[in-house]
């Protein structure tokens, strides 16, 4: 009876998710392993030289070369670029199984002139954009060539799409898949820490507020409304403001909202007759990013009627509608999320503690999650201080992201 009972739970368990561990176990798999170790340099090397190729958002066209030219050269079929710049190949299946994508972004936050040479210290690599998501890009390249080298054939087509744009809205992808006539079946985000899961999605909406006042010269100025003055008076609201209370075993980071940007006048020795400021707004419920929205916007109201100037409040990147996207337990149930956390476990990507898979995410699975497309957000290297000068990598562990690579892909789109 409890030998029943224990085959019946451990037959539960593995309903909902598509990796047998035997498919590690193969000889083309092992080899395939093998193989990463064994042109590890030369992963590494690529990812380096990569990195140091400039690609803000919006000027991405020195990485969408590479990025062509690297999927021909890795064997995928069908190369395109969109009007927007994403780059995609296809990896072609035998049939009867899902379509599965991967997403990595191409664009960085660093303007084109930033000087970016990679240094190594202590296993690290150190470079802006080193993690962010050049990495990923890198792994899937080689996770791609290494498969069909090594004679690893899917089921389902595989799809490697470079998106543009990610870093200003996820535009890259949201054109990518609302332009697509047939979306994937599954679509995977590959900018992540390697060993997290995210099936979520944050809400995301970001303003610009424009306070409009008088130009006048400083020695006129005494007195006298200032848009500057109003564009810190919100500035200081928005740091004194109380924040919604987070969602119950969700990220105690959101909500959140961040001034980003900010500037205005044209002459040290004038008041500026505006002043801008751009505010980021995030969350992981609806009702808390309706409340913090309409916070927000009250605060910019009252600096401006404080300050008695003009107030223009534009929304630059309302990202997305989430009404289509599927309940928390569907998505947290789906396959596709248990299957990326059996194979995490398997691979020991977090050690010897079970992986959990989180109800959010900030990178282009966000708008699978929106459009009801079984989506999720993963890593394949291990980094820090993104979107920062000081940005870092575990050099190494882009071996083990790519070696993430081949098996998660084994087991999603299926292997003959």
């Amino acid at each position: 009876m409890i030998r029943s009972l224990v085959l019946m739970m451990s037959a539960m368990a593995l309903l909902g998710q598509k990796f047998d561990p035997a498919i590690a176990e193969q000889p083309q798999m092992k080899k395939a392993f093998a193989e990463v170790d064994a042109r590890a340099e030369k992963i590494q090397k690529e990812w380096v030289e990569l990195t140091e190729i400039p690609a803000p958002s919006k000027q991405e066209t020195l990485r969408i070369a590479y990025m062509k030219a690297a999927m021909a050269r890795v064997g995928l079929t069908n190369i395109q670029q969109d009007a927007i710049g994403n780059v995609w190949g296809v990896m072609k299946g035998s049939g009867g199984g899902p379509e599965l994508a991967f997403a990595a972004h191409m664009d960085t936050v660093f303007p084109m002139d930033t000087k970016i040479k990679v240094r190594e210290d202590a296993g690290r690599y150190h470079a802006p954009s080193i993690g962010d998501d050049t990495g990923a890009l890198v792994a899937l390249l080689h996770a791609f060539d290494i498969m069909k080298q090594q004679g690893i054939k899917t089921k389902g087509d595989v799809i490697f799409v470079a998106t543009v744009q990610e870093e200003i809205g996820l535009l890259g992808a949201k054109y990518w898949l609302e332009h697509r006539e047939k979306k994937p079946d599954l679509f995977v985000a590959v900018d992540s820490r390697l060993g997290s899961v995210g099936y979520g999605a944050l809400l995301i909406e970001q303003y610009k507020f424009t306070f409009e006042g008088p130009t006048m010269h400083t020695l006129a100025s005494k007195g006298k409304s200032n848009a500057a003055r109003g564009a810190a008076r919100m500035i200081l609201a928005l740091n004194e403001m109380e924040m919604p209370a987070p969602v119950a075993g969700g990220s105690p980071n959101l909500p959140v909202a961040n001034v980003g940007t900010l500037g205005g006048g044209t002459v040290v020795n004038a008041t500026p007759g505006s002043v801008f400021l751009t505010v980021d707004i995030r969350s992981q419920d609806m009702k808390a990013q309706q409340k913090l929205v309409e916070d927000v916007k009250s605060v910019g109201q009252r600096a401006a009627n404080q300050e008695k100037l003009g107030l223009k409040i534009e929304g630059i990147n309302l990202v997305h509608d989430y009404s289509k996207a599927l309940p928390k337990e569907v998505r947290l149930s789906h396959p596709l999320v248990q299957t990326a956390l059996a194979v995490t476990d398997h691979m020991q990507l977090n050690g010897k503690t079970k992986t959990v898979a989180v109800d959010s995410g900030s990178d282009d699975h966000n708008i699978g999650v929106a459009m009801g497309i079984p989506s999720i957000g993963i890593g394949a290297i291990i980094g820090g201080g993104a979107h920062s000068l000081e940005e870092s990598a575990e050099k190494a562990s882009i071996l083990r992201g790519t070696k993430y690579m081949m098996l998660l892909t084994a087991a999603l789109a299926g292997i003959d």
